[in-house]
Formats: structure tokens, C-alpha cells, sequence
């Protein structure tokens, strides 16, 4: 079944369906400074007029604000309209759209947090989405069909790997990354002979700690990071065990930013025609260019980037074309289980995908092999949820590997950073190379 599946995402978006918008992301490349800001300015005003002519509730979120149609003439003007966060989409997310939602592809995340939303695109935003991917990492020195490991959370805990002939595609468990599957990980991969590979960076860490806890050394010229924040000290162990060359991407799953790493690795630059960017002090405000059916005009994400420069906009000041020095607040942190695998917390965002009735969740952990997972569900989490939710705990992590107790709490009985983020991992448990008693 997920083999079909595979086969089949990889044919809808392969490099034969997406080449018209290959050719349009390759000349985005080569515009000068103006002329993306015109190219922008372009897509920007379509995108807008279309919200206000097909979106009551975006219509409504203007008028409120003062704004009329005409209002909005050039680029600049962006800075008058209001701004959507994340739980206006959850409260308002179908009301949003431009047209039916029949047809349209829904995408869930639950970022870090374990918070549900849902956004949406069409077929042409998933293939310009597509289309940059396979342009920076042609870029790279990957092409689309050169044998590839990926390690993203596509397969669950009973599965340890999965080969797609299609995408000379071979899947690795996320789940099952410890000292006692070391080997097999290491002669799976040698008899792919990749490329290049991808995956969290939580991800490739754990298979590097392993792979050095065992003695094995992996020759594989690309690995491609993202999801996470990637520290120095992950990406050090990652070239080192398995001899590469990482790069690093930012985006989020509404499709309202991308950043790619330099090509000489000194910091990130914007996707070239993806999105409006306006960088604050504590978080991004955002604008998509490629999707229209979901106009996401000045939506808001709780992560912050330092840039290379000084400049730095206050909400409302437009800032265009800063190159990024770093990224903050995406912080990867992991649960051990009782036979010392690391769970990554992007990878566990995937136990919440359809439980939508969990409004917020976080693990508590002290010891490997138990956690403690307190949600803050709605009314409608009944005892079928709680099903659902221990059956994608089980399939991702093994409730035989992980004692999981489950607490109904209130928003306010959660922990806090101390800059007012919800941490999906709460604990300091030692990362295990070794299995050992809970």
C-alpha cells in the first residue's frame, strides 16, 4: 500500500508532469533585483485582487481595516493590509479559500506544538512547490532519479525500509534508528549506492551517532536537511560519518516562505519568486506567490532569523531580499525509547496528523522508555480519538518500546519557553547508543 502510494506521488509530481514550472523557477533564477521585485509586485497584486473578489471573509478582514480594492496599487501597499495568524486559519481556514474545496489537495501539520491546521492548494502550487525543490537541488548537484535515501517519517515503526523503483527511492524508518539496527540501516543503504540523502536533521544525527557508535562510514556525496533547526554540531557528525555535503532548507507547510542554504553554506538566500518575506524582531510575516486558491497575504510564523545584515523590520516595514545569516525556533528535541532510538519531534508531529480533535500536546519525558503526553483536546476527543491517537503513537514509536501515559490537561497546565513557545518535547534524557531497562 504505501508503495503504491509512493509510486504514485512521485509520478504526479515527477519532472516530466512539472516542466513547464521547472522552466518558469529556472528564469526566476536569472532575473536581476528589479525585475523579480516587478515579477513580485505582479504575482502579489493577482493574488490580492483574487482574495478580495472570490474571499468574503478575506473582504471582510480589509474592510475592517479600512482597506478597499483600489486601495492596493504596488507592492509597497502590502504593509497596509492585515495580518493572519494560525489560529485565524483554524477557526476560518475553508472560509478563506477562492474557490470550492472540492479537488484541492489538503495538507495538516501540527508544527512542533501538536496544534492541528489544515491548508490548501491546487495542482499548479504543488507543482511550482515541486519545481523549486528540483531546481535548487539540480543546483546542488542532484537530479530527480539519481538513487536517494530518505528518512522522513513515510514509514512507520513496523517497517523498517522501502524501496520505490519509480524514484529510485529508498525509505528508511525514522522510528527504528538504534544501536541494534545500525548494521542493517548501513548494508541497506551501501546497496542503494545513493546519491544523495535527506531527512531531519534529528534524523541523520541519530543515524550518524549509531553509525559511529558501530564503525561505519558511508560515502554518499549529497544530504539535503530540513524541518528543523540543523546545529553546527549535527551537521559536523553528518559529513563526517557519512562523507557529504549538507544543505540546508527552510519552508513551512502553508507554502509561504522558502529559504535555501548558500551554495557556499555562509547563510540562506530567499527562493527566488516564492514568497514576500517581512522579517521582525520575534517572528516572519509571510506572503505565498505560488498558491492562489489560499491566499496566505501577510501570514504569520512564530520563528525568528537573524539576518546578514542589521536591517530588521518593524510589523509593517517591508523588507526585501535580506539575506539570512541563521535560523532560530526550530529546535530539535527527541524522546528515547526503551531500546535507545530517538524520536526527532518533527518526526512525531505525524501522530496527530488526524486527530484534529487534540488541540495542543506535549510529551513529558525523564526516563527512556516512558513519557508521560499531556493534550489539550475540544469536545468532540472522545474515547474512538483516543484510539486513534495510541494507534499512530504505537505505529510510530511501539508502545512495547514506549510507556505512554495520557493526560487530559488545560492550556495554561503546559510549559512555556521563555519566549512564549510551546515545546512539543519537555525532558533531559541522556541520547542512548545502547538499549536499556525503562
Amino acid at each position: 500500500m504505501i508503495y503504491l502510494k509512493e509510486t504514485f506521488k512521485y509520478l504526479l509530481r515527477c519532472p516530466l508532469v512539472i516542466r513547464k514550472y521547472i522552466k518558469q523557477v529556472e528564469n526566476l533564477y536569472t532575473l536581476s533585483h528589479d525585475e523579480l521585485h516587478s515579477y513580485g509586485e505582479e504575482r502579489f497584486l493577482k493574488i490580492f485582487r483574487k482574495a478580495w473578489d472570490k474571499s468574503s471573509f478575506y473582504q471582510q478582514l480589509c474592510r475592517l481595516k479600512g482597506i478597499g480594492r483600489n486601495d492596493i496599487q504596488h507592492l509597497e501597499d502590502i504593509k497596509r493590509l492585515p495580518v493572519l495568524t494560525k489560529d485565524m486559519l483554524k477557526a476560518h481556514g475553508t472560509d478563506l479559500l477562492t474557490q470550492c474545496n472540492l479537488g484541492l489537495i489538503k495538507s495538516h501539520t501540527s508544527g512542533t506544538t501538536g496544534t492541528p491546521l489544515t491548508v490548501y492548494k491546487d495542482w499548479p502550487a504543488l507543482w511550482r512547490e515541486q519545481a523549486y525543490l528540483y531546481c535548487y537541488r539540480k543546483r546542488c548537484g542532484y537530479t530527480y532519479g539519481e538513487p536517494l535515501v530518505s528518512l522522513r517519517g513515510n514509514l512507520s515503526k513496523a517497517q523498517l525500509s522501502l524501496k520505490v523503483h519509480v524514484s529510485n527511492t529508498l525509505y528508511l524508518s525514522s522510528y527504528n534508528i538504534n544501536i541494534n539496527t545500525a548494521t542493517r540501516y548501513f548494508q541497506l543503504i551501501k546497496k542503494h549506492h545513493p546519491k544523495a540523502i535527506e531527512g531531519y536533521p534529528s534524523s541523520l544525527y541519530s543515524l550518524a551517532l549509531v553509525f559511529r557508535e558501530k564503525q561505519l562510514e558511508c560515502h554518499i556525496p549529497l544530504a539535503f536537511t530540513s524541518s528543523e533547526n540543523l546545529y553546527d554540531y549535527q551537521r559536523d557528525l553528518i559529513e563526517k560519518v557519512f562523507h557529504t555535503q549538507v544543505f540546508d532548507h527552510y519552508g513551512a507547510t502553508e507554502r509561504t516562505i522558502s529559504l535555501e542554504e548558500d551554495f557556499n553554506h555562509d547563510g540562506y538566500f530567499e527562493s527566488p519568486g516564492y514568497g514576500i518575506e517581512e522579517y521582525c524582531d520575534d517572528y516572519i510575516i509571510t506572503t505565498s506567490l505560488i498558491n492562489d486558491v489560499f491566499p496566505l497575504i501577510r501570514y504569520r510564523i512564530e520563528d525568528r532569523v537573524v539576518l546578514k545584515s542589521d536591517a530588521r523590520s518593524n510589523e509593517g516595514d517591508l523588507v526585501l531580499g535580506q539575506g539570512v545569516k541563521s535560523l532560530n525556533g526550530r529546535a530539535a528535541s527527541f524522546l528515547v525509547g526503551k531500546d535507545g532510538t530517538m524520536y526527532g519531534d518533527a518526526s512525531l508531529t505525524f501522530i496527530f496528523r488526524d486527530t484534529p480533535e487534540v488541540q495542543f500536546a506535549q510529551f513529558i519525558q525523564e526516563k527512556p522508555g516512558r513519557v508521560i503526553l499531556n493534550i489539550v483536546v475540544s469536545q468532540a476527543f472522545d474515547k474512538d480519538s483516543k484510539v486513534r491517537l495510541l494507534s499512530n503513537i504505537d505505529k510510530k514509536m511501539g508502545l512495547s518500546n514506549m510507556n505512554v501515559e495520557i493526560h487530559e490537561v488545560d492550556r495554561q497546565q503546559l510549559k512555556y519557553s521563555s519566549r512564549g513557545k510551546l515545546a512539543l518535547i519537555v525532558g533531559d534524557v541522556p541520547l542512548l547508543t545502547t538499549a536499556q531497562n525503562p
